[in-house]
Protein backbone atom coordinates (compact mmCIF):
# COMPACT_ATOMS: atom_id res chain seq x y z
CA UNK A 1 0.00 0.00 0.00
CA UNK A 2 3.13 1.99 -0.16
CA UNK A 3 3.64 2.16 3.30
CA UNK A 4 2.06 4.93 4.74
CA UNK A 5 1.84 6.71 8.07
CA UNK A 6 -1.51 6.30 8.88
CA UNK A 7 -1.61 8.88 11.57
CA UNK A 8 -0.51 11.43 8.54
CA UNK A 9 -4.13 10.46 6.32
CA UNK A 10 -4.73 9.32 2.89
CA UNK A 11 -4.13 12.64 1.50
CA UNK A 12 0.01 12.67 2.52
CA UNK A 13 2.28 12.95 -0.77
CA UNK A 14 3.53 9.34 -1.06
CA UNK A 15 0.09 7.49 -0.63
CA UNK A 16 -1.59 10.18 -3.53
CA UNK A 17 1.65 8.84 -5.63
CA UNK A 18 0.65 5.56 -4.82
CA UNK A 19 -3.24 6.32 -6.34
CA UNK A 20 -1.58 8.14 -9.30
CA UNK A 21 0.15 5.23 -10.05
CA UNK A 22 -2.64 2.83 -9.70
CA UNK A 23 -4.24 5.15 -12.67
CA UNK A 24 -1.63 3.44 -14.99
CA UNK A 25 -3.24 0.39 -15.90
CA UNK A 26 -0.15 -2.06 -15.41
CA UNK A 27 0.65 -0.81 -12.24
CA UNK A 28 -1.02 -3.31 -9.71
CA UNK A 29 -1.12 -2.78 -5.48
CA UNK A 30 -0.63 -5.46 -2.76
CA UNK A 31 -3.12 -4.48 0.20
CA UNK A 32 -1.08 -6.14 2.63
CA UNK A 33 1.41 -4.34 5.54
CA UNK A 34 -1.85 -2.79 7.92
CA UNK A 35 0.62 -3.54 11.08
CA UNK A 36 3.37 -1.80 9.55
CA UNK A 37 0.90 1.29 8.45
CA UNK A 38 -0.25 1.24 12.12
CA UNK A 39 2.63 0.85 14.11
CA UNK A 40 2.56 4.11 15.76
CA UNK A 41 -1.30 3.98 16.79
CA UNK A 42 -1.54 0.19 17.36
CA UNK A 43 -4.86 -0.19 15.76
CA UNK A 44 -4.90 -1.91 12.38
CA UNK A 45 -8.45 -0.41 11.83
CA UNK A 46 -6.58 2.91 10.85
CA UNK A 47 -5.40 0.99 7.71
CA UNK A 48 -9.02 1.08 6.80
CA UNK A 49 -9.13 4.16 4.56
CA UNK A 50 -6.36 3.60 2.67
CA UNK A 51 -7.30 0.11 1.83
CA UNK A 52 -10.37 1.68 0.99
CA UNK A 53 -9.03 4.52 -0.94
CA UNK A 54 -7.35 2.11 -3.15
CA UNK A 55 -10.57 -0.12 -4.16
CA UNK A 56 -12.29 2.72 -4.92
CA UNK A 57 -9.14 3.66 -7.69
CA UNK A 58 -8.86 0.15 -9.26
CA UNK A 59 -10.27 -3.09 -7.47
CA UNK A 60 -9.09 -5.28 -9.85
CA UNK A 61 -5.36 -4.31 -9.71
CA UNK A 62 -5.31 -5.30 -5.92
CA UNK A 63 -3.92 -8.12 -4.27
CA UNK A 64 -3.93 -9.19 -0.71
CA UNK A 65 -1.27 -10.62 1.18
CA UNK A 66 -0.69 -11.47 4.85
CA UNK A 67 3.22 -10.22 5.25
CA UNK A 68 3.50 -13.65 6.62
CA UNK A 69 5.73 -14.42 8.62
CA UNK A 70 5.48 -10.77 9.71
CA UNK A 71 9.40 -10.32 10.73
CA UNK A 72 10.25 -6.99 13.14
CA UNK A 73 9.78 -3.30 12.15
CA UNK A 74 12.34 -2.32 9.78
CA UNK A 75 14.88 0.62 11.24
CA UNK A 76 14.73 2.77 8.67
CA UNK A 77 18.84 2.25 7.81
CA UNK A 78 20.99 -0.23 6.56
CA UNK A 79 20.69 -3.72 8.83
CA UNK A 80 23.74 -5.61 8.49
CA UNK A 81 24.38 -8.80 7.97
CA UNK A 82 24.20 -10.05 11.62
CA UNK A 83 21.57 -8.76 12.29
CA UNK A 84 17.71 -10.11 12.42
CA UNK A 85 14.41 -8.88 12.55
CA UNK A 86 12.87 -11.15 15.26
CA UNK A 87 9.07 -12.44 14.08
CA UNK A 88 6.23 -11.09 15.40
CA UNK A 89 3.06 -12.97 16.20
CA UNK A 90 -0.10 -11.35 14.43
CA UNK A 91 -3.21 -12.59 14.06
CA UNK A 92 -4.06 -13.29 10.32
CA UNK A 93 -8.17 -13.42 11.35
CA UNK A 94 -7.91 -10.19 12.27
CA UNK A 95 -5.94 -8.57 8.87
CA UNK A 96 -9.05 -10.40 6.95
CA UNK A 97 -11.50 -8.77 9.58
CA UNK A 98 -10.06 -5.37 8.55
CA UNK A 99 -9.87 -6.60 4.87
CA UNK A 100 -13.57 -7.46 5.11
CA UNK A 101 -14.50 -4.18 6.87
CA UNK A 102 -12.71 -2.09 3.92
CA UNK A 103 -14.25 -3.99 1.05
CA UNK A 104 -17.83 -5.02 2.13
CA UNK A 105 -18.61 -5.92 -0.91
CA UNK A 106 -18.27 -10.13 -1.08
CA UNK A 107 -17.63 -10.06 -5.01
CA UNK A 108 -14.72 -7.30 -4.72
CA UNK A 109 -13.37 -8.50 -2.05
CA UNK A 110 -13.39 -12.60 -3.82
CA UNK A 111 -11.47 -10.31 -6.58
CA UNK A 112 -9.11 -9.00 -4.39
CA UNK A 113 -8.44 -12.26 -2.65
CA UNK A 114 -8.45 -14.22 -5.62
CA UNK A 115 -9.32 -13.59 -9.53
CA UNK A 116 -6.68 -10.69 -9.27
CA UNK A 117 -3.54 -13.44 -8.09
CA UNK A 118 -4.88 -15.66 -10.72
CA UNK A 119 -5.18 -12.85 -13.45
CA UNK A 120 -1.70 -11.44 -12.52
CA UNK A 121 0.23 -14.48 -11.68
CA UNK A 122 -1.42 -16.67 -14.28
CA UNK A 123 -2.60 -19.25 -12.80
CA UNK A 124 -5.10 -21.49 -14.44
Amino acid sequence: MGLPNALAGIEQPGFQAVLRLLEKKHVWVKLAGADRITRKSGRLRDAIPFMRALAAAAPERLVWGSDWPHIGFHPHRQVQDAALLPYRELNQGELLEVLIEAIPEAAVRRTVLANNAARLYGFS
